[in-house]
């Protein structure tokens, strides 16, 4: 038996769903201002990706995504 395939058989969770859920923290961010549908949804979504890799960076993308206020609805 290959050891790469045992190590994969080792772990909790199929590698591409950890890849997935990942991906999904990362972007937590963008996702929390775009169903908030904030005006400055782009602006935190840019920042996400530039700086987003630093854990300041996220973190200031998420506390603007949960802060702003959404816009008013008509």
């Amino acid at each position: 038996m290959e050891a790469g395939y045992a190590y994969v058989q080792s772990l909790p969770f199929h590698p591409l769903v950890t890849l997935a859920l990942f991906v999904a923290v990362y972007f937590l961010p963008c996702i929390i201002a775009g169903a908030r549908n904030m005006r400055h949804a782009g602006a935190i979504t840019v920042l996400n990706f530039v700086a987003g890799w630093t854990f300041v960076g996220w973190v200031v993308a998420l506390t603007w995504a949960c802060l702003d206020k959404p816009p008013p609805e008509k």
